[in-house]
């Protein structure tokens, strides 16, 4: 590393060792060829390290990026910048039993807080369809969580962030006083914070935060019912959420489920055939008198609306699945690449939608019975988070191209249907925000001109002229 330039100068903040130059360095962080990108891959230790390199970035006018997924979508961007991996920062501070919070760093994984949370008889919700292993990320970002069905946005109470000028923006309560006073529940504003989620890091990256945890319970059950078609399976989902009996739940469709529970295509095929069209899956916790009096309404709702309780064997593997995170990236294993096109919608809208997707996949040309779909319920059916999943090979051009225009019809098509969609990047970003009010534009810019001035902090990565 050449002393005297800034890289000597972020080598000696962070280690020469992690500060790697070169296409090599950065392009597994990229699903495409890096081009003439020129990014220099720096990864801090901690927060103090991270504040230094925005300094020496700010003060060099160098622009810098952040690592927000496991692979991030296009290719890196163009010209000499720093690209930021947070997974160094993996300290988990505290695990605060009593209270039921864990303050951890950005680089902590899912697996390995769940880990420890464990060993303290607690444990985190996990997500239903992450990009990313950081569990920091992951919440800040909103992605959907299996436990989402009985407890709302967000699983996190406050956050701490790096601003462009090496500051430190606290969020919540802490802006007030000192941690372990203010970091209570139910924080989150009213503030400028709130924009930080879903932003692409466009005002700061996020490097520590507290999460909320939840004890372990008496009792657990799973159970799966399996339907013909979607409606009275989505009904069944509505009704445990309502009224209360369940933990976990997810209405989903063979193709999903298959792929889900699976580890390699060919037992993913065995299992699809054996599986209902569409199956609700729901976990109980809670003390036994209790699971057992749940039971048995869900059964009688289930008995209702004509399902059909599947076999242990599935229950059980479903029960493991739930224990884990779920990763987008996990389902390439069936044919290398997987799209997701997701939303939220009313329990009324979200079957006709959701059909209206495959169609539209059919109509490209992909075999609608090959779309994987789900549903999750969240906070007591209120709404419901749908997802809809295309498999393809990246390899293949044709396929690839054709997956790529369904997704982006798809998005037009949920667009203009009024459906939900949270937290848009890329293409979709730009879709999502022709159509909001001005005036929100106007404060995201005004926001970033305060908080960034440089224009240095992921330039371009949520909107084009951001």
């Amino acid at each position: 590393m050449a002393v005297g330039t800034v890289w000597g100068e972020i080598a000696e903040v962070v280690g020469e060792e992690n500060v790697i130059r070169g296409a090599s360095a950065t392009g597994r962080y990229y699903r495409e060829a890096a081009g003439s990108s020129r990014l220099t891959l720096v990864r801090p230790g901690d927060e103090y390290e991270l504040s230094e390199v925005m300094v020496l970035a700010e003060r060099e006018k160098i622009p810098v990026y952040s690592v927000r997924r496991e692979v991030m979508e296009g290719a890196p961007p163009e010209g000499e910048g720093i690209l930021v991996d947070l997974s160094r920062m993996d300290t988990i501070k505290e695990i605060d039993r009593r209270n039921l919070m864990g303050h951890i760093y950005a680089g902590v994984t899912y697996e390995r807080l769940q880990e420890e949370c464990l060993k303290r008889d607690c444990k985190l919700l996990l997500p239903a369809a992450a990009e990313t292993r950081s569990v920091l990320r992951s919440y800040l970002d909103r992605d959907i969580l299996n436990g989402n069905a009985v407890y709302r946005f967000p699983n996190l109470s406050i956050f701490h962030a790096v601003l462009s000028d090496g500051r430190i923006w606290v969020s919540g309560s802490q802006q007030l006083t000192s941690e372990g006073i203010a970091d209570f529940r139910e924080d989150q504003g009213p503030q400028f914070s709130l924009f930080f989620g879903g932003s692409e890091d466009i005002f700061g990256i996020p490097f520590y935060g507290i999460v909320y945890l939840y004890p372990l319970r008496e009792e657990r059950r799973v159970f799966l019912f399996g339907f013909d078609s979607l409606e009275p399976a989505m009904e069944l989902a509505y009704k445990v959420n309502r009224e209360e009996h369940c933990f976990e739940c997810v209405t989903a469709n063979a193709r999903y489920l298959s792929v889900l529970l699976s580890g390699d295509a060919d037992r993913a095929e065995e299992l699809r055939s054996r599986l209902p069209a569409w199956v609700t899956a729901v976990s109980m916790e809670h003390h036994r008198e209790l699971v057992d009096l749940w039971e048995k309404y869900v059964r009688a709702d289930a008995e209702s609306l004509g399902a059909r309780e599947l076999d242990g064997e599935l229950a059980a593997a479903m029960d493991a699945q739930f224990q884990r995170p779920w990763y987008l990236f996990d389902r390439d294993y069936l044919k290398g690449g997987t799209a997701a096109i997701r939303h939220y919608d009313f329990k009324s809208r979200a079957p006709k939608l959701l059909s209206g997707l495959r169609e539209l996949a059919s109509a490209k040309g992909y075999p609608a019975e090959e779309v994987g779909q789900a549903l999750i319920p969240v906070y007591f059916g209120g709404s419901f988070y749908c997802e809809t999943d295309l498999y393809f090979r990246p390899s293949d051009e044709g396929e690839k191209a054709r997956v790529e225009q369904t997704v982006r019809e798809g998005y037009g098509y949920l667009l203009d249907e009024l459906s939900f969609i949270d937290r848009p990047r890329g293409e979709v970003a730009e879709m999502v925000y022709q159509r909001v009010n001005p005036g929100f534009i106007k404060v995201v810019k005004t926001f970033k001109g305060i908080v960034d001035p440089a224009g240095i902090m992921n330039p371009g990565q949520l909107l084009k002229e951001v």
